[in-house]
């Protein structure tokens, strides 16, 4: 089984996504190109960030990431299924996914494998709020705005809107960005977009947002993604 991932920016996302696959389906590893790929591997690309991943313009690369991506499967005939990871934002994980769809549906050429798409609600660092191992036991000064506007640890993160009360930043997404930044730095560790705390990248860390799952129900978009890579076991079995 080969996989395609396409994740929507270079950053956070694209770093934990790649370390998150061989974790969670050990027979698969990465290689760096298409033309390398032989069996039980993957490849993961970045889609230049929101909107331009889902360029269909072939006069430009830069905006023709989506169309390059479809042109390139079916010529190779190697993969089995098109992954494609990226935030909902403010529009939210159904319009966004109605969005995705529609620009596969419409694209001149079929593209000849599955593909599923995993819309973040609201961002990556939704996902990652939810590992309540890092939740502040006893949260300083600092972080309390955060705790008293919304405590992630107890309500689901997927829910929290920006806090307008402070003005902050200017986006949902921006605000549980800067909740996941001073959540980390509690508990003595870095986060930005462009650095992941490594943490993030274990086993351990997967398993803490599972198990929040299996628990709580909460985070309703990461755990489809769990469930898919399920399937893909079961499938293989």
């Amino acid at each position: 089984m080969n996989l395609y991932i396409l994740v929507e920016d270079g950053k956070s996302g694209h770093k934990i996504i790649d370390h998150w696959i061989p974790l969670l389906l050990p027979s698969i590893t990465r290689v760096p190109t298409i033309d390398e790929m032989t069996e039980n591997q993957y490849v993961i690309f970045s889609g230049l960030g929101y909107p331009r991943m889902l360029g269909t313009d072939a006069t430009s690369p830069s905006k023709n990431v989506l169309g390059q991506t479809i042109e390139t499967i079916n010529d190779t005939q190697k993969i089995d299924y098109l992954l494609i990871f990226l935030d909902g934002d403010e529009e939210g994980t159904e319009r966004r996914t109605e969005i995705v769809t529609q620009k596969i549906k419409n694209y001149p050429k079929p593209l000849t494998c599955p593909f599923v798409i995993f819309v973040q609600n609201k961002c990556l660092e939704t996902w990652l709020l939810g590992n309540r191992d890092f939740f502040p036991a006893q949260p300083s000064e600092k972080f309390l705005p955060f705790l008293t506007h919304y405590n992630v640890s107890c309500s689901d993160p997927e829910y929290m809107e920006n806090d307008l009360s402070r003005r902050l930043v200017s986006t949902s997404s921006l605000y549980h960005e800067r909740y996941l930044r001073c959540m980390m730095q509690e508990n003595g560790y870095r986060y930005s977009k462009s650095r992941p705390a490594p943490i993030m990248y274990t086993e351990a860390f997967i398993n803490g947002l599972k198990g929040r799952i299996k628990e709580t129900h909460h985070l309703s978009s990461l755990q489809s993604f769990f469930n898919f890579i399920d399937q893909l076991k079961t499938s293989k079995s």
